[in-house]
Parts: structure tokens; sequence; C-alpha cells
């Protein structure tokens, strides 16, 4: 557990989605119906792309200009693949990093909000997978997969895995965040989109803006009651690898809150003629596919759904509903394989009235 110091969450955020990774937003039609006025902005960012629909603005070129810039300073401290970003400076260093006063708070509040989520997941998600997930081909230092099978090699690579190898440090010149060993690595690849929509949920609410959608590579939050009064309608993508991505398996309308999908059904590596998902196992370092194809989890704000959703998918079905059951605020709705090999659906009963 990390030891605590002061950490402001960005909120609650509400916010809104476009077409996700395992999340689709519908943009419904009413024939005669007057509409307010609503702006739709898009862009690239984290390697992926925003989308953003919010009602009623005329600054829309100051809005974007400012989306734009924000998502650049969260990029710069999250991103592995920027070499001078925070991130990338401390997975570079011996020690750690002592972090400059002057920059915003984004690496440390992912720091504190993986705490909170290795801890719900009793470490299914764990940020310092980061050597794995290179190592397997999914991460920064390339994306060619090992050409065969080495479980030595893995072995020891988790030497450098574990949430305990981190530590934060309060100092009289700053915060330190430390690790136990140089190879200690993080990957916030489970919580930077989702912090990014927080981040910008945050910015549109300062603004007065209180109906829109905001979507990072399919990372969703959403506030308000939508284009027609009743909310914003999503859908959940079909967990078939062979289904074109629009195909959706469910519906679903919010006025609140963020959502956020993991699925084992698209992003493959081949090794040695085995299939490899990207979801990999901190405990034995293998990627984990088990018989959940698709877990959407529903929170207050996008970065934790976004690190439970990862989280979910590796500990399996029932294993995932246990665990959100058992997290104030959390809800979820499943596609798992039932033990006669059918394809089967289920949430918890807060998701319920989210169904349409």
């Amino acid at each position: 557990m990390i030891n605590r110091i002061s950490f402001k969450s960005p909120g609650l955020f509400l916010g809104l989605i476009f077409i996700l990774s395992g999340i689709i937003f519908f943009q419904a039609c009413s024939e005669g119906a007057e509409e307010p006025a609503f702006f739709q902005l898009t862009g690239p960012t984290m390697g992926t792309s925003y989308s953003i629909v919010f009602e009623g603005m005329e600054e829309k070129p100051e809005i974007h200009t400012s989306v734009d810039s924000l998502l650049e300073v969260v990029n710069q401290e999250l991103s592995t693949w920027i070499p001078e970003s925070t991130i990338s400076r401390f997975n570079q260093s011996e020690t750690g990093i002592l972090l400059d006063a002057d920059l915003p708070p984004y690496f440390l509040d992912n720091i504190q909000i993986s705490d909170n989520c290795v801890q719900w997941t009793d470490g299914w998600f764990d940020p310092t997978v980061m050597p794995l997930v290179n190592y397997w081909g999914f991460g920064f230092a390339g994306r060619e997969a090992p050409e065969q099978l080495d479980s030595n090699k893995v072995d020891s690579l988790l030497n450098y895995v574990g949430w305990k190898k981190i530590f934060i440090e309060e100092r009289d010149e700053g915060v330190f965040v430390g690790k136990e060993n140089s190879g200690v690595q993080l990957d916030f690849s489970a919580v930077a989109k989702g912090y990014g929509v927080d981040v910008l949920a945050d910015f549109f609410e300062k603004k007065g803006i209180s109906n829109y959608l905001i979507d990072i590579g399919g990372e969703v939050c959403v506030n308000g009651k939508g284009r027609h009064g009743n909310g914003w309608v999503l859908g959940v993508n079909s967990p078939d690898p062979t289904a074109p991505a629009s195909e959706i398996t469910m519906r679903f309308t919010l006025q609140s809150g963020c959502v956020a999908t993991s699925g084992n059904y698209r992003n493959f590596r081949e090794v040695e003629g085995q299939i490899i998902g990207h979801t990999l196992n901190p405990r034995t370092g293998f990627p984990e596919i088990n018989r959940l194809l698709s877990v959407t989890i529903w929170y207050e704000d996008s970065a934790h759904a976004d690190a439970l959703a990862t989280g979910a998918l590796g500990m399996g079905f029932p294993a995932a509903m246990n665990m959100v059951e058992n997290i104030d605020g959390a809800e979820a709705f499943f596609i798992f394989i039932n033990e006669e090999g059918e394809t089967e659906k289920t949430w918890t009963a807060g998701f319920e009235p989210f169904l349409n």
C-alpha cells in the first residue's frame, strides 16, 4: 500500500462517448423535435483519438484549443512513448524521481489512483507490469512478440513486478516517487486515457458546460440529458473477434458517470502457434485468457473505471463480479462463457437501471 500524501481527485466527472473500443455512442434522431445546439470536437491523443459532444457553446475554437493543450500536458506526464515524459523519466531512473512542484499533479494522481485499484483488485491490476508488457510485444519497446516462450525470461522479469516495489516520500524539496531497483517500470496505459477524460470533464464543468460526452479511445464520461432529454445512449461491442467493430450486443443509457470496457477478443499476438491476449497476469507473468470475454465498469470517474476493468478482465468471472459488488459506487456489465460453453450476459444490480 502506497504511503499516502494529500491527493486531490479530479472530482466527480460526468461525461459522454462516441465510438470506442468496447463501447459505442449513438446519436439518435427524432423527427420534428427542436434540438439545442451541440458541438463536436475530435482529434488525436495518447496513440488513439478523442471525441467530445457538448451542448450550447459559441466559443468552440477556444474550447478546442484548450482541450488539445490539456491533453498535451497529460501526455507529457503519462506517456511511455515520449522519452522525456515524467513516467519515462521514472522508468529510466535508477532509484526514482523527485517531482517538480511546478508540474501538474497528473503523475502523482495516477500513482494514487493505481494504489486504490491495486488494493480493490487484490493485485490483478498492477502498473508495474511494464517490463512484461514490453516482453510480450504490447509496449513502447516494440510491437514484436517473442519468437518462442521463455519461462526463465518471464521469471526474471517478475523480479521487477509488484506494487510494493513503488514508494512515495515527502521531502523538504518535494515529493519523491521511488522504486526498489532500476528495473522497476510503470505502465499507466490502463489508467491514463481514463484520467485524461476526467481532466477534460473537470475542465467542462468549470466552464459551466453540464451536458456533454467525452471519449478517449473508448474510455467515456457523460453528464446531462443528451440530445433528446433521456440521456446518452451507449452500446457494448460484440465480443466476437470476427464481428465488425460497429456491431453491438447491448445498449444502455447514462445521464451521469463514466464507463470503461475491457475485452480479450481483439488485441492478440501469436507465439509458437499460440494466440496470446494483451491482459497479463501480474502473478505468473504470462497472458491471461479466461471465460470473461468483456467487462464494462461504471464508476464516478473514468480513471478508476479504466483500471478496474483491466483488473476485472484478468481475474475472470465470477471473481470480477464479487470484486465489483464489494466496491462502493462501482457497477458492471459482463459477457462471459458459461460452463456449458455458451456466451452469457449478466450485470450488477446497480447496472440494471442503465439497460435499455
